[in-house]
């Protein structure tokens, strides 16, 4: 099963191209799964990212609807929102939205649940966007914990895979105490440095992840490869979002 895990930046920069080479990109890693952040939305629906990704790859969507605001889409400024999507390309057999703690001057924040079925049996992917603000740690660490808490109340022993925008790396205490061997999370990165964004000042950043639950009786779930992708402009120049994506190959 081929998972991706993109930010895919509002409708910031060059919108209409970066869709487009969004999609061009997505569609050569002929993903299974692909977890969309701050998916946008506009208020009347003419605006989607991840219908527009998801008709251009015919894949099936489920999205959550996240931080509603006034926002630039184009020549016209009207209510967004920047939520959460999956596409997938098998129906979703059931979705759950865990309400994270939020900070007032970050927004709401939620984790997006969705049980699908794969070859081993049914799975959960958990699509994620932590808060981006930079000295609230602790809520991170909050918003982890919430859902690792839901979690083992609802999934049982089927394979759970975490993945999205953290706002942190791994080597950072905001993820660190959630990583084997101390917690209940495996990197499927563990071992391989990678970049997935810059600041506006180049500074190189690591925050978007794909993590697997390790839960007692869980059964393991194999990676057989794990890389960072659409880190490429297109023949245009234009690259697909601020960050990269990261894909990875899990058997479950």
């Amino acid at each position: 099963m081929r998972l991706v895990s993109l930010n895919t930046w509002k409708a910031d920069g060059d919108y209409p191209r970066r869709v487009r080479a969004m999609a061009d990109g997505l569609a050569a890693l002929s993903a299974d799964v692909i977890a969309l952040q701050e998916d946008l939305r506009t208020a009347d629906g003419l605006t989607h990212t991840a219908l527009a990704l998801g008709r251009a790859l015919a894949m099936h969507l489920a999205w959550v609807p996240a931080r509603a605001k006034p926002r630039d889409v184009g020549m016209r400024r009207t209510m967004t929102t920047s939520g959460l999507a999956v596409l997938s390309r098998q129906p979703v057999l059931e979705q759950r939205v865990i309400g994270l703690p939020q900070d007032a001057r970050d927004g709401e924040r939620v984790a997006q649940c969705l049980r699908l079925a794969g070859e081993g049996g049914d799975w959960w992917l958990v699509n994620l966007h932590l808060t981006h603000l930079p000295d609230r740690a602790d809520l991170r660490r909050a918003q982890v914990q919430e859902v690792l808490d839901g979690v083992d109340r609802w999934a049982g022993t089927l394979p759970v895979v975490l993945c999205g925008d953290f706002n942190a790396s791994p080597e950072q205490a905001d993820i660190a105490l959630w990583l084997q061997p101390r917690g209940p999370l495996a990197d499927v990165f563990a071992g391989r440095p990678k970049v997935t964004h810059h600041t506006e000042a180049g500074v190189a950043c690591n925050l978007d992840h794909i993590f697997v639950r390790t839960a007692d009786g869980a059964p393991p779930v194999a990676v057989r490869s794990a890389a960072v992708v659409l880190d490429q402009p297109d023949a245009h120049g234009v690259m697909p979002s601020d960050h990269f994506a990261v894909c990875a190959d899990l058997s479950l």
